[in-house]
């Protein structure tokens, strides 16, 4: 392995041993503290842009297997380790890390003390970095939440799935997971559509609208649109949301987001409804403002124990129902899985 450095906009560069892809690479570094589920994680869309540090002190022992992937390619923009089992048997299971990462052209930079630099993000919160051959700190940070991450991971053309409810609902692809169109099927059809879908010309042969996780700003311009068709379906039909999701139904009805200090990246969030703990996982960096949602008609209906995120938001009257975790799981527990039933329930009691 050749040497390779991590350069995080404070100044700070870190020196490793290359693997992967053998170009370079910048984004905004976050970490995660799953302690398996890498896969899971390296091909979840919400990643896009962000380099991915893993707090778990050896990655890759044991196989990749295409099945576990939550989407068709790598999407995070390097993956930073402290220790890349590099001996891994590659066969019908799947391939090593290594490979996979050089066939997606994502670089990986291992040997890296990464406790000490989950301790700095959790200490000054995320920040830039670039990937490099050498150790030269750029004049240009430029913000990788800027552009618009959800263009590279929403669907490119309109497709079905045959579920197994008698219900048929408009799917709002924003950077999905494979495994939550597979949860969601469960319960119902789907016609899943792109974020740039022009929806006023969409028919009006659906039950209820959903809007999947996915990358970046919930407020940036090129969510416009999904935002306002909210806003406009809010009351006309049941509506639902999970992470990205849950943010865009947020603004949707009045509320705002921010942009926490390091996020919540990983599977073993407690969360509670004031009567009950769920552990869930999460990967997400802005979260709800809870003081914005005064004199709107959404409901917090579960918050995180460690800081009280807004987990969960819901208005009765208009059968809306979010959570900012991954009902799913995949990688993480699925604790409360029961959301997917509550959504049929409440598609069903609305058309009752």
């Amino acid at each position: 392995m050749s040497d390779r450095f991590l350069i995080l906009e404070d100044g700070t560069v870190i020196k490793g041993a290359g693997f992967g892809h053998d170009s370079g690479s910048y984004g905004e570094i976050v970490f995660t503290t799953a302690m398996t589920g890498y896969l899971e994680s390296i091909t979840d869309p919400s990643y896009r842009g962000q380099m991915l540090v893993f707090a778990a002190p050896t990655i890759g022992n044991y196989p990749l297997q295409n099945g576990k992937m939550e989407s068709d390619r790598a999407q995070v923009s390097a993956v930073i380790t402290r220790d890349a089992h590099s001996t891994l048997y590659s066969g019908e299971s799947g391939t090593q890390l290594d490979r996979f990462l050089k066939e997606n052209g994502v670089p990986g930079i291992d040997g890296v003390d990464t406790r000490l630099l989950v301790r700095k993000i959790r200490e000054h919160g995320v920040m830039k970095a670039y990937i490099s051959d050498t150790a030269n700190v750029p004049d240009e940070w430029p913000d990788p939440m800027a552009a618009n991450l959800v263009e590279a991971v929403s669907t490119k053309s309109s497709y079905t799935v045959a579920g197994k409810g008698k219900r048929n609902i408009l799917y709002i692809d924003v950077g999905t997971k494979t495994s939550l169109v597979r949860s969601i099927s469960e319960i119902f059809s789907l016609t899943v559509v792109s974020y740039r879908e022009t929806f006023s010309k969409l028919g009006k042969e659906y039950d209820a609208i959903f809007v999947s996780n996915g990358p970046g700003d919930p407020a940036h311009p090129a969510l416009a649109n999904v935002r306002e068709f909210l806003k406009e379906n809010t009351g006309k039909l049941p509506i639902f949301g999970v992470c990205l999701g849950h943010q865009l139904l947020a603004l949707s009805g009045g509320g705002r987001t921010i942009k926490m200090k390091f996020g919540h990246r990983g599977t073993n969030h407690a969360v509670t409804d004031g009567k009950s703990i769920f552990i869930t996982s999460h990967n997400h960096g802005y979260a709800v403002d809870p003081d914005s949602l005064t004199g709107t008609s959404l409901k917090t209906g579960q918050w995180d124990i460690n800081d009280r995120t807004i987990e969960m938001l819901y208005d009765k009257k208009n059968s809306v129902y979010s959570v900012q975790y991954h009902p799913e799981g995949s990688p993480g527990p699925r604790d409360y899985s029961q959301f997917y039933a509550l959504m049929a329930k409440v598609v069903e009691d609305y058309y009752a």
